[in-house]
């Protein structure tokens, strides 16, 4: 008896051993695949210098904010338009000045406030990567930050158009408040404002402080990038990034919809009207159509798009769709087989067409099929490039991976920006995948269990 306890005793202890090792050797694995990720995440919100930092880092240095204050008192008396414009050359000169002297201090924020009789008239801010945009692919592209080149051919004026600001000769409602800011680049920014630039007004002081909400506004101009970069065309102009994810919803919503009803139909007729033997053959077909490679019909399939006149258009990238994927036969053939005889006899008998038989009997029976079918065509057409990169050209015809590869392929195009781009184009599906799992995990497991 005692023996048999002892046994007990120490199979129950393996057994907890095993589960412990099990676990330490998954999570080290869960580790080791997610490192990539969150190594992509702290890159891109790194700026364009700090990424090519050697050893590189995973996480960011923490994003400073600069506050710079100035004086236009002795202007007083002026012209509100005189000294709006003198304004808003001064803080294009202080903004893109200073963010060229501090660039490799993670300094991801610039204000300037102004004071004429002690009340604030203007205030301007601005995020580091729209800077950086500016003088990437913007009026500034190429150009060094000089007080000629700066204010020459009043680019500063379309500048300041996007940036914004406030200017208020009776006085603004926010003031400047200096609580929490250290004077660390006091003494460097008073050097660059008035030795390096001519400013108008009077520099009195500056500060800094940390902000952490700066490292994730950079992806908002991240998004912004195709504005900047395919300016010529209108649509990507004046809408940016929606335009693609506008074109991926459509390719993948007609995916799905067109995936979900013709392997239906297909799978249908295979099952309730046609023979065993025929049946055989045809699943044969399907199946043996998905082991062609795609490099080898790759070109008479372009060619045979572009003299049917679906090229570089939205029928180019619909089209392939309207064939039945030969796995998703399969699969609606299988469970249509499992669905009890006597439904289908029952309905005959009270004289239902094969119409009625479809869309009363199977497919409210395939939901489990139908939400599996769903989401592994949308995580694969969402992942999808090549043939979307093959037959389309036009900026507003791109969808997300070819908008992301010709973005990265840009010379202007930083590390840090391609890896922003590459987070935001893949969080949806990670984030559908986890929201989904459950619906996913049940889908796989009705999918094989007979009626």
């Amino acid at each position: 008896m005692k023996k048999r306890i002892n046994n007990k005793i120490k199979a129950t202890a393996e057994e907890r051993s095993l589960k412990i090792g099990a676990f330490i050797i998954s999570a080290l694995f869960v580790c080791v695949m997610l490192y990539p990720f969150f190594f992509t995440i702290g890159n891109s919100m790194k700026d364009s210098k700090k990424i090519y930092d050697i050893p590189p880092k995973i996480l960011p240095e923490m994003a400073k904010s600069i506050v710079i204050e100035l004086d236009y008192t002795a202007h007083d008396g002026k012209a509100p338009e005189e000294i709006e414009e003198m304004l808003i050359e001064d803080t294009v000169m202080a903004m893109f000045g200073v963010a060229d002297d501090l660039s490799k201090e993670s300094v991801y924020e610039y204000k300037v406030y102004a004071k004429m009789n002690d009340k604030t008239i203007f205030t301007s801010r601005v995020h580091q990567s729209l800077i950086q945009l500016e003088r990437d692919y913007g009026v500034y592209a190429g150009a060094v930050a000089k007080q000629k080149v700066l204010l020459a051919k009043e680019r500063h004026k379309q500048v300041i158009q996007n940036i914004g600001y406030d200017f208020d000769l009776e006085g603004l409602s926010h003031e400047l408040d200096l609580e929490g800011y250290e004077n660390t680049y006091n003494e460097q920014i008073t050097e660059i404002l008035t030795e390096d630039f001519e400013l108008n007004g009077t520099y009195i002081t500056s500060g800094v402080k940390d902000n952490v909400w700066l490292l994730l506004e950079t992806f908002k101009y991240y998004i912004k990038m195709p504005q900047y970069i395919y300016g010529d065309n209108p649509l990507v102009s004046q809408y940016g990034f929606g335009v693609f994810v506008m074109n991926t919803c459509i390719v993948i919503g007609f995916a799905i919809l067109s995936q979900v009803f013709l392997c239906s139909i297909c799978a249908f007729v295979i099952s309730t009207m046609l023979g065993k033997k025929a049946a055989k053959y045809m699943i044969f077909f399907f199946m043996g159509a998905m082991m062609i490679p795609f490099a080898s019909i790759m070109t008479p399939l372009v060619l045979m798009f572009r003299d049917m006149g679906a090229y570089d258009n939205y029928w180019a990238l619909l089209l392939p769709f309207l064939y039945p994927t030969g796995f998703f036969v399969y699969l609606y053939k299988g469970f249509f087989d499992k669905i009890p005889s006597s439904y289908f006899e029952a309905a005959k008998i009270d004289g239902a067409s094969n119409i009625f038989l479809y869309f009363k009997i199977c497919m409210p029976l395939s939901k489990p099929i139908i939400s599996l079918i769903a989401l592994q065509t949308f995580l694969g057409n969402w992942n999808d490039f090549f043939w979307a990169w093959l037959v389309t050209e036009d900026q507003k015809l791109w969808t997300l991976n070819v908008a992301l590869y010709n973005i990265s392929n840009n010379n202007g195009t930083k590390q840090n920006s391609i890896l922003g781009l590459a987070i935001i184009t893949i969080t949806p599906v990670i984030l559908l995948s986890i929201l989904f799992s459950k619906q996913l995990k049940q889908s796989v497991i009705a999918s094989g269990v007979k009626g």
